[in-house]
């Protein structure tokens, strides 16, 4: 079947790898060989009619996009001179890859008349910065899913897409998000449309989901073997980094008050970067020392 943008669809469902914990619902992972393709497998059966229309008309989809698809197979870049083993990357996706509050924002200001900006979100938990219950937070965030806002509305960070493709040519490039199941399947398609070609697996964590069971940043890529985790949440960073796991903190031009490590909490494994050309950076000097020392 043609690929969808970087992901293959219809594979039969035994053909998806899982890690170790994982449930089906959990992670996409690829097919092939994880340094030869960036091509997935994405595939779930069918359980009713309403399923196997949706999986036509992706089928149909993925037709269209066949030769688009191709044409965005990302440009390897060069390794970094002595660079040899690879770097197993994992990257989030809201304010990593997208920019998610300020798409929810226009949401909630046409929504409820709630007028916040990005630089109001002091935590990113929505619930202390709206001021109200934790369910109403869930609810209004679950409506957001269901908007143009959410499915049409975030914008992507600058040079991100530039920078991952040079990366994947000595990285493999992983998505861990704590994104939720229910908007599994918007999610693949806003990463095929914005970065088909760039990444190998897809992980949802399930975070504040109105149902089924959550699973930590940390736990997820130690069982995929991440070496690194981009992300602009400083709980997930420190929980990530006190399990080992090395951490670039994404703090998009110093713009994002809820990335500011606490004064006391620093750690060895996390460094602050400010965009993507500081993530390019900071993989790079992790790799060479790396290769120099083990010579």
């Amino acid at each position: 079947m043609a690929a969808l943008g970087g992901w293959k669809a219809g594979l039969p469902q035994q053909q998806r790898a899982q890690g170790p914990s994982a449930s089906p619902r959990t992670v996409l992972v690829c097919s092939s060989k994880r340094r030869a393709a960036s091509r997935c497998a994405y595939s779930r059966p069918a359980h009713d009619g309403h399923a196997q229309q949706q999986q036509l008309r992706a089928s149909a989809l993925a037709l269209e996009r066949a030769a688009v698809a191709d044409a965005a197979r990302p440009v390897r870049g060069a390794a970094p001179s002595g660079a040899g083993s690879r770097l197993s990357v994992a990257v989030d996706v809201d304010e990593v890859l997208g920019r998610f509050v300020y798409a929810l924002n226009g949401f909630c200001k046409s929504q409820y008349g709630m007028d916040y900006s990005v630089d109001d979100y002091w935590v990113y938990e929505f619930a202390k910065i709206w001021g109200c219950s934790q369910d109403r937070s869930n609810h209004i965030v679950h409506e957001f899913f269901k908007s143009p806002h959410f499915n049409d509305g975030i914008p992507i960070i600058p040079e991100a897409f530039d920078t991952l493709q040079r990366l994947s040519g000595w990285c493999d490039l992983m998505v861990v998000t704590s994104r939720q199941h229910v908007i599994q399947d918007a999610t693949l398609e806003w990463i095929d449309r914005h970065y088909g070609g760039i990444f190998q697996e897809v992980y949802f964590g399930n975070h504040f989901a109105l149902e089924g069971t959550s699973r930590k940043k940390s736990d997820i890529c130690a069982s995929i073997g991440a070496h690194v985790l981009i992300d602009d949440n400083v709980g997930y960073a420190l929980d990530c980094a006190t399990n080992g796991i090395r951490v670039l903190l994404y703090d998009w031009e110093g713009s994002y008050p809820w990335s500011k490590l606490p004064k006391g909490s620093e750690h060895p494994n996390i460094t602050v970067v400010r965009n993507w050309r500081e993530v390019e950076q900071a993989l790079v000097a992790m790799q060479v020392p790396a290769v120099s020392h083990a010579a």
